[in-house]
This record gives C-alpha cells, structure tokens and sequence, in this order.
C-alpha cells in the first residue's frame, strides 16, 4: 500500500517528467523572433558584510572605539587559622610560661571516655597550624566603555580552588618501629618521647578531637572524643569569584590630566565558597606490622555565601601622560543569602546530613590602589593592591557543633556531630598586575 504522501510525489514526478519534453518542443517550435538588443544592468563591486552606515554596525563600532579592556593576574590572602584546635573547646589546659599550651603543644596523657576510661597514652589535639589561605591566584577582566555623559566598567573576577591538606601520616608508625626494638612497648598508645637509641627520639602521640557533653564545655581530662591512633587527615578549601556593574561621572580633569574626581554606583555579586573535612581512623594493633582500624570517622562542612547589592563609591586620580595613579572605594549594602551542610559519620556507623540556609544583610568595603604606566595611547601596564572585607559570612569550620548525648536512661553515650550556622566578618587582600588594551 502506497502512502498518500508518497503517492502524491509519484503523481508529481510524472507530471513534471512528461511536461519537461512538451515544453521544450514547444518552444522549439515558435517562429523566431529579431528585437532591439537588450542590456542587463547588474550591481557590481566590493559589497562590505560590515556597513557601518546601517544602524547596529555604527553602534558597534562607536562602542569598540570607546571602549577599553583589561585583564589582570591577582594574588589573594584569605587570612591566617592560626593555632586554631579542631574539635570544641575545653577547659583544664596549662601554659607553660612560653606560649606552649597542654594539649595543644604539648601531650598529656588520656584516657578514652566513649569506651570505658581505657588508656590511649600521650595525646595532642589536631589544630590548623599552617594551614593558610594565602597566594590564592586569579584572574580578573574589566571592560571599559565611554558613555555620553558617563563611564561604564563591566568586571569579572575569580581565584581558584584553593584546597590545602594537613596529612598526619601513620600516626603510630614511630611506635611500630620501637616495637620491633623493645616488645614491651604497645603501638595502640600514644608517646610522648621514647629514646630508641642514645640521641635519638621517637614523638608519637595519638590525637583527640573533643566533644561536648550534652552542649556543655568540659575539662579536657573528663571529655568525650574522637581518637586516632592510625591516621588523620584534614583539609580545607575556599574559592571567591564575582562581578559587578558600574557607572561612574565623568573624569572632571581639564584635558584629561591632572586631578580628578568622579563618582560611582553599580551593582555587584560575590560568592565565596569553602569547605572543612576530617578524616581519620582508629584501630588496634595486629601484632606484627600495622594497626588494623575498626572506626573510621568522616566529617566534612561546605558553606556557600551568595552577597548582591546595589553599591555607591567613587574614584580619585592623579593623570599624567605616561602615568596615573587610582583610589577606588566602594561599598555594597545588599543580602547575603547562604547555605551550609554537615556531612558526618564519626564512628564509622551511619552518616546523617545536616544543612541550613539563611538570607541576612551584608555588606561588602573594597579598596583598590592602582598605578598604570602608560607605554602609549593603546597600551598601559598595570598594577594595584586591594582589600575585600565581607560582614556576616558562614564558614564550614565555625559550624561544626562537636557534641555528644548522654541518654537519661542507661547513661548511654551517643556522639553527636551537628550544624550550627554561625556568622563573622571576611578579609581577602591582594595584588594584581595586567595591562589595558584601548582600541
């Protein structure tokens, strides 16, 4: 069965096959016919795809011939962690006089109050020392276009994902070591120095990230905690981009040199995006070469902070002809709508998920000193420093809540990792170099 679509396409095949020849002999056969010359009259020449008298190629090309571009390299510092301990905070430690701190710096002995006062030996608890956010690289791009009666500047920046570990290797490796040299020696617990040989030390200890007992801070002796006598790793990462949009008044310099002043306002969006994770075991030794784990503990926080809002701020400049230095406050009143989850599985058990979102107001103060060389009218080299300050920002490792229940029936400890979303201040500085392009 033929379809009627095909069958139609046959029917027109054949018209058209039989209707060719009839009126090729038709036309064969008409008396010819003597008339005056004709002339075809055909356009000829270049015809440009790019007419700049039509309406959108004049746009385009008044825009590119005000227009300015510049890219810079920048290097940002996201802050210092200091000598921040991992865990919640406890009481009972002691300073030595000399900045050292119990437990921080120094090991104490322990006992594991999740299992029964067993003894774990010498103990430190893990901190943030080192880890740094600093020399983050990134890139910016700012496009510059000169409007009747005003200035646009179109930017776009972003740093890369800074992620930095903290690997405390095998935690109780020394200890194997030494085992193999005097059997009375356990490897399951901490030391704090154990001479091998004369002029030779072994600093072994095993870590303990502390809890709270039923939200409350306790003695460091007395608290619940998370040990690791195999491993331990921690890792932390942060990343910020963003982009705003300006309109900035005139430059009010005579002849385009000299001093000037010119204000701005815009709009602008920041994210700044982090992450904290523990990860670690425990375990018992087997007797011959390493410590078999039966808990392994995971932790990890990301936040997310989305900042925008309309921003006012204005521009100072000194111009010359072969340079030009800048001052570029600004201020953005906006929201900061933000996002923070807890992954935990502290025992290795079972994992629960915790996340929150909150929108609250925010503001974002940024400072840009810049100087540019002027090499000629189409090219300037560039170079500048800043500082970013973002108010009321969550951070991954502020909303860890290390907790743990006692049930009032059985006095059943439970460990209890939660999210608790708590806000602070934000500092990034910098420098950047780059060069303009001007068409």
């Amino acid at each position: 069965m033929i379809r009627p679509n095909l069958y139609r396409l046959l029917c027109f095949a054949v018209v058209a096959l039989f209707s060719s020849p009839q009126g090729s002999a038709q036309q064969m056969m008409m008396p010819v016919q003597h008339s005056a010359p004709q002339n075809n009259h055909f356009i000829t020449g270049d015809y440009s795809l790019w007419d700049e008298s039509r309406p959108i190629e004049r746009f385009l090309t008044n825009a590119s011939q005000n227009s300015w571009l510049r890219v810079e390299m920048m290097y940002l510092n996201f802050g210092s962690s200091g000598d921040g301990m991992v865990g919640a905070p406890v009481s009972g430690l002691q300073n030595n006089g000399l900045g050292a701190l119990s437990g921080r710096d120094i090991p104490v002995s322990y006992v594991d109050n999740l299992n029964g006062g067993l003894p774990v030996g010498d103990v430190l608890i893990p901190t943030l020392r080192g880890m740094n956010q600093d020399s983050i690289r990134g890139i910016r791009g700012t496009w510059g276009m000169q409007l009747d009666g005003a200035e646009m500047e179109l930017s776009f920046f972003g740093s890369e994902q800074k992620n930095l570990l903290s690997d405390y290797g095998s935690i109780a490796g020394g200890r194997i070591a030494r085992f193999n040299l005097d059997p009375t020696i356990d490897p399951e617990l901490g030391l704090a120095q154990a001479g091998l040989n004369p002029g030779q030390q072994v600093f072994a200890p095993n870590y303990a990230i502390p809890l709270l007992t039923d939200g409350l801070v306790q003695d460091f002796a007395g608290a619940n905690a998370l040990l690791f006598n195999d491993t331990l790793k921690i890792q932390t990462g942060a990343q910020l981009w963003g982009t705003e949009l300006n309109l900035l008044t005139n430059s009010n310099a005579p002849g385009g040199a000299g001093l000037s002043w010119q204000w701005l306002g815009g709009f602008r969006y920041l994210s700044l995006d982090e992450r904290f994770a523990v990860s670690g075991t425990n375990g018992a030794f087997n007797g011959v070469d390493a410590i078999v784990p039966d808990q392994f503990t995971t932790i990890a926080s990301d936040t997310i902070n989305n900042v925008y809002g309309p921003q006012l701020g204005a521009r100072l400049a000194l111009t010359s002809k072969y340079l030009t230095f800048s001052v570029t406050p600004r201020v953005m009143m906006g929201l900061n709508d933000h996002q923070s989850s807890v992954r935990a599985n502290p025992l290795g058990l079972a994992e629960t998920l915790i996340a929150d979102s909150e929108i609250e107001f925010a503001t974002v103060t940024q400072v840009n000193l810049a100087a540019e060389i002027h090499v000629n009218p189409q090219l300037s080299l560039f170079g500048g420093w800043e500082m970013i300050f973002i108010t009321d920002v969550t951070q991954p490792k502020e909303n860890i809540v290390y907790d743990s229940t006692v049930s009032a029936v059985g006095g059943v400890t439970t460990v209890d990792i939660g999210n608790e979303m708590s806000l602070r201040d934000f500092l990034a500085t910098g420098f950047s170099f780059g060069a303009t392009f001007r068409y």
